[in-house]
C-alpha cells in the first residue's frame, strides 16, 4: 500500500472530491437534458391519464400514456397514409393497457421524425418506461416501423394492413402481421409471401376483413387477444381481461393467473355464482384464488352472460367456450389441456355439474369442484314463489325442461370426479346430500366435504377458523385427481 504524507493525502482527497463534483455536474447536465414532457394535461380525450399533444420536435407532437407505478414496456404507434395520432390507431389503446404497456402515438412527416420521437421517448427519466420497445404500425406506416425498429434494436414490430410499395430489407427483429383476407388496397398474398421470407415473421389472416382495421367487425377481433398475448410474451402472474368469446358481438372476459416455472400446469376454470343473474369474475369466488395460485395451479375466472338477458342454456354454452379457449391456448398459458378442472359455486355449481354430466367435444374436463350447488330444479316447481325465478332462468319451462337442466338426472359412471363442498346451515344442504346419494347410486366418483354450521356463500366463511380447512381439502383433492 502506498505510504502518503499528510500533504499527499490531502491532495488525493481533493482530487477525488473534484472527480465526484465533475461526475455529479455531468450527471445533472445529462438529467437536465431530459426535462419532463409538456403537453395537454387533459390528455387525448380518449384515455384517462394520458398526456396529449406533446411537442417532441419542431412542428410535430405525440400523445403519451405512461402511468405511475411499476415501469412498463412501451409501444410506439405509427399511423398510415390517412389520419393522425388520434384516429386510426385508437383501438390499440385499451389492448396495450390491458397488456401492461405504455404507449406513444405519434404524428410525423418522415423517418427522421420517427427517429426523433424514439429518442425523445427513450430519454432517461422522461417517461415511466422500461427498456423494451416495440412498434405498431398500419398501412404505409409498416415499412417505416420495420426500418426504424432495426435501427434502434426494438423488441419487435406489429403491422395491420401493411402496405409495402418498395423493397424492405428482411428485419432481424420479430414481426407480427395482421392482414384482412379481403384487403384490396394491399392484397394479402404478396404480404404473406414477404412475411414468410423473413426469418422471424408471423402472419395472421383475418377472415373477410378489409384494409382498414378500424372497420373490422367484432367477429374479426381475435387479433386483440393474439396481440395482447404476443405483447405479454412469457409474463407470469395475473393477466386481466382476456376475451375468450364474443357471442352476439359482446366481449366475454376472463382473468387468469399463470404460475412461475416450466409447467405445463394443471388448470382450474372458475365460474362465479349469483343466482344466474348477478356477479362477475371477481365476485363471490375470491377466497379460492390465492389457495389455487399458491398450490401451483393456473386458474381462469370467467364472466358469463346473465339472466334475464339470456337463459341457462346460453350460460352453459359460455362456460363450455371458456373451457375450449383454455384448452386451445394451452401452450400460451403453460397449462396441460388434459388436466383441467372446473369450479363453481351456488348457481354456477349447477353449471359446472351440468357441463360435466354431458359429453362435450373440445371442452372435456378431468375434475369438477362444486360449492353448494343447485342440482334439482324440479323440487322448486311446486312452490309458487319460485316460479318467477324459473321463468327468468329458463323462459318457458315445464317438467321436462327442469329435468333437462338438473344435474341430478344426468349422472354417469364415467363422469369426471366431483368434489362437493357444502355448509350444513345452508338451505341448499339437503339438495347436495340428495345429489351425493344419486352420484353414489350411479357409480360416479365423488367426495363430499361438509362444513358444520356454515351458511351459504364462501365469502361468509371468511374469518371462521373452523371452516378454513376446506381450502386445503380442495387443493389436496385436486392434487390427488389431477396430479396422478
Amino acid at each position: 500500500m502506498q505510504n502518503l504524507s499528510g500533504a499527499g493525502l490531502r491532495t488525493r482527497v481533493l482530487r477525488m472530491c473534484a472527480s465526484v463534483i465533475t461526475w455529479a455536474t455531468s450527471l445533472g447536465a445529462y438529467q437536465a437534458s431530459c426535462p419532463a414532457p409538456v403537453g395537454n394535461p387533459a390528455g387525448n380525450y380518449l384515455v384517462p391519464g394520458s398526456l396529449g399533444d406533446v411537442p417532441y420536435r419542431a412542428g410535430v407532437t405525440l400523445d403519451a400514456y405512461a402511468p405511475a407505478g411499476e415501469s412498463r414496456p412501451a409501444a410506439v404507434l405509427v399511423h398510415g397514409s390517412q389520419g393522425d395520432k388520434s384516429t386510426h390507431m385508437t383501438q390499440l389503446f385499451e389492448v396495450l393497457d390491458r397488456a401492461g404497456f405504455a404507449w406513444f402515438s405519434i404524428n410525423y412527416r418522415n423517418l427522421d421524425d420517427i427517429r426523433a420521437a424514439v429518442a425523445y421517448i427513450r430519454c432517461p427519466g422522461r417517461f415511466n418506461i422500461g427498456s423494451r420497445l416495440v412498434f405498431i404500425a398500419e398501412d404505409t406506416g409498416a415499412p417505416l416501423a420495420v426500418r426504424i425498429a432495426q435501427e434502434v434494436q426494438a423488441g419487435g414490430v406489429v403491422t395491420f394492413g401493411a402496405r409495402f410499395d418498395g423493397e424492405v430489407s428482411a428485419p432481424h427483429v420479430p414481426v407480427v402481421m395482421f392482414h384482412g383476407t379481403a384487403d384490396e388496397a394491399s392484397p394479402p398474398g404478396p404480404v404473406e409471401k414477404r412475411c414468410r421470407s423473413w426469418p422471424q415473421c408471423q402472419f395472421f389472416p383475418v377472415l373477410a376483413a378489409i384494409h382498414e382495421f378500424e372497420d373490422w367487425h367484432p367477429d374479426q377481433w381475435d387479433w386483440k387477444e393474439e396481440l395482447a398475448a404476443w405483447l405479454r410474451a412469457d409474463q407470469r402472474g395475473l393477466w386481466k381481461d382476456i376475451t375468450y368469446a364474443r357471442p352476439g358481438g359482446r366481449d366475454l372476459r376472463m382473468d387468469a393467473f399463470i404460475p412461475a416455472g416450466d409447467g405445463p400446469f394443471p388448470a382450474v376454470v372458475i365460474a362465479h355464482g349469483g343466482g344466474w343473474e348477478a356477479g362477475d369474475k371477481a365476485t363471490y369466488i375470491s377466497p379460492v384464488l390465492a389457495p389455487l395460485a399458491r398450490a401451483g395451479y393456473a386458474w381462469f375466472s370467467i364472466d358469463y352472460r346473465l339472466t334475464p338477458y339470456v337463459r341457462n342454456a346460453d350460460q352453459l354454452d359460455d362456460l363450455r367456450e371458456a373451457i375450449r379457449y383454455v384448452r386451445s391456448h394451452a401452450a400460451r398459458f403453460h397449462v396441460d389441456p388434459n388436466r383441467i378442472a372446473i369450479l363453481g359455486e351456488s348457481a354456477s355449481g349447477q353449471m359446472v355439474a351440468q357441463v360435466a354430466s354431458e359429453k362435450c367435444t373440445g371442452c372435456e374436463v378431468q375434475a369438477v369442484v362444486s360449492f353448494y350447488g343447485v342440482y334439482d330444479f324440479t323440487r322448486w316447481a311446486s312452490a309458487a314463489e319460485n316460479r318467477p325465478m324459473l321463468d327468468r332462468i329458463f323462459g318457458k319451462w315445464d317438467a321436462e325442461i327442469l329435468r333437462k337442466y338438473s344435474p341430478l338426472f344426468h349422472i354417469r359412471s364415467d363422469m369426471p370426479p366431483l368434489l362437493l363442498i357444502q355448509g350444513t346451515k345452508d338451505e341448499l344442504h339437503a339438495g347436495t346430500i340428495a345429489y351425493a346419494d344419486r352420484l353414489k347410486q350411479g357409480g360416479a366418483r365423488y367426495e363430499l366435504v361438509q362444513l358444520d354450521g356454515a351458511p351459504h356463500g364462501m365469502e361468509n366463511w371468511v374469518g371462521h377458523a373452523e371452516w378454513e380447512f376446506y381450502k386445503q381439502r380442495m387443493v389436496d383433492w385436486l392434487n390427488a385427481t389431477l396430479r396422478k
